[in-house]
């Protein structure tokens, strides 16, 4: 599980910026916290905040970490930027971008993060300790910088292999994906993070999910429930599998109503949202976990279908793998005590100088007093008292009880 990510000059976040998954000492909810060694993971995190606060930019960075660590290995000397300044400062342009995330597998807690200026990865580490709530020394594996790279005793052999490692390529992923001997704890990280940690697969198309859905009859059972608490008309979904004219396999999805068939793209937006929803939350809860990051996840949907996802990644005995949501919303329907603990709600904002700020509701404090747990979050926030709203006058928008 994801337990804190760190960024610092990326797009518009200028000055360093945490985002952390560790649950706080606030004790509503304690239901929805997971234990990892005596260690409280949240499985949800909440961002909101005005129009071009940079919300995205938070899960961008978050994305283009992982994607990085997951691909690198093949970037050679392509023409990939490996770092994305902030754009109005010109100092800021030429200086590197720093990621950094900690996280857990197996009881193990990892620290690993690189430093990449456009061209060339600076420095880059990795370290690990017993996951637990006591402080526990850290153990280095790696550590490079510039030209060359120190391991830990036990991996010391591996660097013969850094000759091979280019200078856009993570140290990470080209050993991730090395079939040598003492490579298991860098296989472990990268399978991790390329085959359980997945961001907005809603680009799938309807033969992708058409496929995915054509190998479990409990799967296709399971959608029609789901998508049925929401649209009880729909009665089945049908996948058909021709063969192409060069012998390929392609399928076909169908909705069913009243007993016939019709072509999946008759369907609306949202429901057909919906299939592509369920087509990755099916294989968080079910499988090996891994991260749900979504931007915008409450958009073409019902706000009672966004509260109904982010019940389920709250729900243990649905959610078995501790699987995390990480999304973007402006609707407000579960910024609510009775839906989120304080600490999986986060706000961005802009400063003066256009950087972005990340701060939790845990965080957060009025008239130096902390923020309670049965306030109304979504009431206040419209009032303009937790900041990250457009620029008008809060008044504006609370006015007449709207």
């Amino acid at each position: 599980m994801l337990l804190q990510f760190k960024v610092k000059n990326f797009k518009s976040i200028g000055d360093e910026i945490t985002l952390d998954m560790v649950a706080g000492s606030g004790s509503e909810h304690r239901q929805f916290v997971v234990d990892k060694g005596g260690v409280g993971v949240l499985p949800v995190a909440s961002i909101y905040g005005g129009n071009a606060s940079g919300k995205t930019n938070v899960i961008e960075a978050l994305t283009t970490m992982l994607v990085d660590i997951a691909s690198s290995y093949m970037y050679g000397t392509k023409d990939h930027l490996l770092a994305v300044p902030f754009l109005y400062d010109h100092e800021l342009q030429g200086q590197a971008t720093e990621y950094e995330m900690f996280f857990t597998i197996n009881g193990r807690e990892y620290q690993y993060g690189y430093i990449a200026t456009r061209d060339e990865i600076a420095s880059e580490w990795l370290r690990e300790r017993k996951l637990s709530k006591n402080d526990t020394k850290w153990h280095g594996i790696f550590e490079r910088g510039g030209d060359d790279v120190s391991f830990s005793a036990e991996y010391k052999k591996l660097k013969e292999y850094y000759g091979l490692v280019g200078k856009k390529t993570l140290l990470l992923s080209f050993l991730g994906n090395k079939q040598t001997e003492n490579t298991e704890v860098f296989k472990e990280i990268y399978y991790w993070i390329d085959y359980s940690v997945f961001w907005q697969e809603l680009s799938w198309d309807s033969d992708t999910i058409a496929e995915y859905y054509s190998g479990s009859e409990d799967i296709k059972h399971e959608l029609i429930g789901f998508v049925n608490e929401f649209d009880p008309c729909l009665e089945d979904v049908v996948i058909e599998k021709e063969i192409g004219k060069k012998g390929e396999e392609k399928y076909r999805i169908f909705s069913m109503h009243k007993g016939e068939k019709y072509p999946i793209d008759i369907e609306s937006e949202g429901t057909r949202k919906l299939l592509k929803l369920y087509a990755s939350l099916s294989g968080f809860f079910y499988s090996d976990g891994g991260i749900f990051i979504v931007d915008e996840l409450d958009s073409q949907l019902h706000p009672l279908i966004l509260r109904r996802i982010i019940n389920m990644f709250h729900d243990k005995e649905v959610n078995t793998q501790s699987a995390q949501l990480i999304f973007t919303s402006h609707n407000l329907i579960v910024l609510d005590n009775r839906d989120m603990r304080r600490d999986e709600i986060w706000f961005t904002e802009k400063d003066g100088r256009g950087f972005t700020s990340l701060y939790s509701l845990a965080e957060f404090k009025a008239n130096e007093k902390e923020i309670r747990a049965d306030l109304n979050y979504g009431k206040n926030y419209l009032a303009g008292k937790f900041g990250a709203i457009p620029y008008l006058n809060p008044e504006e928008a609370t006015d007449n009880g709207q």
